[in-house]
Order: structure tokens, then C-alpha cells, then sequence
């Protein structure tokens, strides 16, 4: 049976906050025009979709658990939080098919720019417009939406400097907007609509990211706390893995619990002229907010990159190694190079890894190692928290010389020098090896110059002979593309 109130439904995917969230701003002003009118947010659990794109259990808990904070947050707004648990993308039409049957006169949703995730929605879309639904789309990922900072000629950029000079242009022009906390006129009963749903209620998490704190205002707070007090520091402090150097804000804004304008706009009011001088750590870290979206537009551009193609074609004749127990000893963190051996040690154990640690150890697995870059993408994409396919895919591409804005195929990370220079005290090392603890500063980069150290391992390849692989390698491909 239909309810005697209208609802609009805000279906929350990637957008897990309050404060800032375009679609329950939308919906709750709308709903105000009507007093028989209240907000209603929907949040659908899809494990079976989510492994088949190697999300990270650590970030799948991460999810659940932030539901369950904003169902606490909301409920205080007014608003009831329905959160649902199906398998897959194919089961969230029936969810729509009963609200539709059961009151529901407008859905609010945030886009999302992955392939499947169009092809559901597409779907869904056009489903609800058949029922009589009206289909609102936010288009609020991105401070600048994908498709809006094109060059002269009309195209995507393809290369980050001329795009970061084109966004931080526009931003100057148009500055950041943020929405504030919506808050629902009539509060609604949800339990009755929930009872008529096909699917259960969401089920629980194994808590694996209990570690990290899922409340808004804490997660808020911890931003403004980082722009105001260690922002200054981050373009030196952001390369030394022992250091707390980070954000620590990129779990929250690849599940949306913090959006890139709320970054911006925060940054904006605590950095002032400094944002401004280019090597500034506030500039730096603006920089980093606009690769993000970089890669973003990128993704839109160009969907067959979801597909595993490489983004410059021709390295796609690459040759790559088909070696398991190499791929294994990486994965494992047991290369017998010990800054690649702790940085991924820190990702198994912890969900999460440094961002330059990120570089070295990609730049090993294919540049050392010739290991497909595809292999070492999708392991990081399962181990962590933060995993988002655009910036996890740039990423990697970037250190395979294969996508946008690539590293040369001839400039590959030494990992002792890397060691040495980013890790100088081997403090990071000893945290995460303790077969290396009492190793000198001077020792621990290259342990095996006498004998390896009890309780290590051998290096599994010589990084010189390594270099001169992969450069031949690729110069093979250039030569036959020539």
C-alpha cells in the first residue's frame, strides 16, 4: 500500500555525509514546499558487485560502518536512514520498482562515472521515469565536473599541468560553494516502507576499520586540525613515510564523507596568501585535490580504461613477465628490498599505504620486476581503504610510463637510493621489518652487502640488470611503433 506522504529519496552511494551533500540539501528544500512531503535516505549494500571490483574488505567495513554513524546523524536531522543489504547492481531495481509503488515522487542521486555504475543507473532512470518518478542527478564529485575544464580545442586534457592551470582559473572565477546540513520538515516513520522492501536490512561489518574514526564532526574536525595546524609542513613532510606527514583524509573522501569542496573551502580560509606561493604546502596539497579530479575527468573521457587498456595504445604490445612467485614475493612484501618490503607490510597490515611508498613499490613490481602494472593495481585496489579506481588506475599507469602524464619508461625508481633518501634513518623500515631493527642508519637500505640478516630475505632480482630489461623492453615497443 501506498503511503499518504510524498517522498523524496535520496539514494546515498559515494556521498556518506551531512554537511555538503547536494542530493539531501535538494530533497529536503523541495520536500519543504509540501507539507505531506519528507526525505527519505537509501543506502544499498552490494558485496557481490563490490568484490567483482576488488574492493578492499577494510574498506568494505569502512562503508558499513559510516552507514551506520549517518543513520544516527540523520535520524537526529529528521531524517530516516533505510540501509539495505542486496548482492549485486541487479538487485537495486526491485528496491526502486516498491518505492515507487509506495510513495516515492522524486529520487536525488549523486553521479558516479564508472562504467557499470552508468549502466545501472541508466537503468534505474529510466525505470522511475516509466513510474511517474521525477530523477534528479548531482553532478558533485568534482569541484569542476568532468567535461567543464576542456582545452581550446574542445577536448580532455591530457596532461596535468595546462588542466590544473585551467582549474585553479576557474576556481578563481567561480570559487566553492558548500551546502549545509539539510534537515527534514516532517519527520517520517521509515519502519512500515521498510517491512515492504524487497531486500533485508543492511548487515554488519567485521569491524577491520575500527581504527579509524566513521563520526562527521570528527572526521571534519581532523581536516580543519590538518589545514590549520600541519598543512604548512606537508610539501617536505608528505615524502617521509616515518613521518605523519599526510592528510590521513583519503579514506573519507573516497567514500564521500568528505567532499573535495569542503577541502577546498576549508583550505582556502586557513592558508590564505599562502595558497598562493607554488611550493607552499598548502599549494601542494591543493595540487593533490586537483590530480584527483584529473583523473576523474580522465576516467569520463575515456571509459575503455576501465577495461584494463592501457591509456597511451602503443604500450600495450608490452611483453609483460609471467613470473607468480616474483608477483607473490611483492605482494608479500619479501623482495629483499627493504623500503618495498615495509611499505607493503604497512598495506597488508593496515589498509592504507604512504603515497610515495605507493610510487616506489609500483615503479619495483614493473620496471624490476616486468610484472603487467594491471596485476599490482588490482592488489592494491583489494587491500586498501582508500582504493578509488581513478586514482588507484592513474596511479599505476603513471608508474607503468603507459597512461596520462607518465614517467618516462627510462626513469625508474632506484629503491636503495629511494631508501636512502626518503627513509634516511630506516625508522619506517624497523617499524614494519623487525629482522632489520638493529641495522645502522647507513646498513639498513642495503642489508645484504656481507651477509643477509637473520630472519630476512634475499633480494629476489638485481636492480641493475632489472633497469637494463625494461629498457630494452620498451624501447622494443617504441621501435616497432616508430
Amino acid at each position: 500500500m501506498p503511503t499518504s506522504t510524498a517522498l523524496h529519496i535520496v539514494w546515498l552511494r559515494n556521498d556518506l555525509r551531512l554537511f555538503d551533500n547536494a542530493a539531501l540539501h535538494q530533497a529536503a528544500a523541495n520536500a519543504a514546499s509540501d507539507p505531506d512531503s519528507a526525505v527519505v535516505a537509501l543506502f544499498i549494500a552490494t558485496p557481490l558487485t563490490w568484490q567483482a571490483h576488488h574492493m578492499a574488505d577494510i574498506k568494505q567495513d569502512l562503508i558499513r560502518r559510516r552507514v551506520r554513524q549517518m543513520q544516527v546523524e540523520l535520524a537526529e536531522q529528521g531524517i530516516a536512514l533505510l540501509a539495505l543489504e542486496a548482492s549485486s547492481y541487479s538487485d537495486c531495481s526491485a528496491v526502486f520498482r516498491d518505492l515507487a509503488g509506495q510513495g516515492m515522487t522524486a529520487l536525488y542521486v549523486q553521479r558516479e562515472y564508472e562504467l557499470r555504475e552508468q549502466q545501472r543507473d541508466s537503468v534505474i532512470s529510466q525505470q522511475l521515469q516509466e513510474a511517474g518518478v521525477t530523477v534528479n542527478w548531482i553532478d558533485r564529485q568534482c569541484i569542476m565536473a568532468p567535461g567543464s575544464i576542456l582545452t581550446q580545442g574542445g577536448d580532455t586534457y591530457k596532461v596535468f599541468t595546462p588542466f590544473k592551470r585551467n582549474w585553479l582559473a576557474r576556481l578563481h572565477e567561480q570559487g566553492v560553494r558548500c551546502y549545509p546540513k539539510a534537515k527534514s520538515t516532517l519527520l517520517f516513520d521509515a519502519t512500515k516502507l521498510a517491512n515492504n522492501l524487497a531486500l533485508p536490512e543492511m548487515a554488519a561489518g567485521d569491524d577491520s576499520s575500527a581504527k579509524w574514526p566513521v563520526a562527521e564532526q570528527q572526521v571534519l574536525d581532523n581536516m580543519r586540525q590538518f589545514c590549520q595546524q600541519r598543512v604548512a609542513d606537508y610539501q617536505q613532510a608528505r615524502d617521509l613515510p616515518a613521518q605523519d606527514g599526510t592528510s590521513g583524509l583519503s579514506a573519507y573522501l573516497a567514500i564521500g564523507v568528505l567532499s573535495a569542496h569542503q577541502c577546498v573551502s576549508r583550505l582556502q580560509m586557513e592558508a590564505g596568501v599562502e595558497l598562493e606561493q607554488e611550493k607552499s604546502g598548502a599549494s601542494v596539497w591543493l595540487s593533490e585535490l586537483i590530480w584527483r579530479e584529473f583523473y576523474k575527468h580522465i576516467l569520463v573521457a575515456y571509459p575503455e580504461l576501465i577495461k584494463h587498456k592501457p591509456f597511451q595504445q602503443d604500450t600495450a604490445a608490452i611483453r609483460w613477465r609471467d613470473a607468480p612467485k616474483l608477483f607473490k614475493a611483492w605482494c608479500d612484501g619479501k623482495t629483499g628490498y627493504p623500503l618495498v618490503d615495509a611499505a607493503m607490510c604497512q598495506l597488508n597490515q593496515t589498509g592504507w599505504m604512504h603515497n610515495r611508498l605507493r610510487m616506489i613499490t609500483a615503479s619495483f613490481l614493473v620496471k624490476d620486476l616486468q610484472i603487467d602494472w594491471r596485476l599490482g593495481e588490482q592488489y592494491f585496489m583489494s587491500k586498501l581503504i582508500d582504493g578509488e579506481f581513478s586514482a588507484n588506475n592513474g596511479g599505476w599507469q603513471w608508474a607503468a610510463s603507459t597512461g596520462t602524464d607518465a614517467a618516462p619508461y627510462f626513469r625508474i625508481f632506484n629503491p636503495v637510493t629511494q631508501s636512502e633518501r626518503f627513509d634516511a634513518n630506516g625508522d619506517f623500515i624497523r617499524r614494519y621489518i623487525p629482522a632489520l631493527a638493529n641495522l645502522t642508519a647507513k646498513e639498513i637500505h642495503w642489508p645484504h652487502k656481507k651477509s643477509t640478516p637473520e630472519g630476512y630475505w634475499p633480494a629476489i632480482v638485481d636492480h641493475n640488470e632489472a633497469r637494463k630489461l625494461t629498457l630494452a623492453m620498451f624501447a622494443e615497443v617504441k621501435k616497432a611503433n616508430e
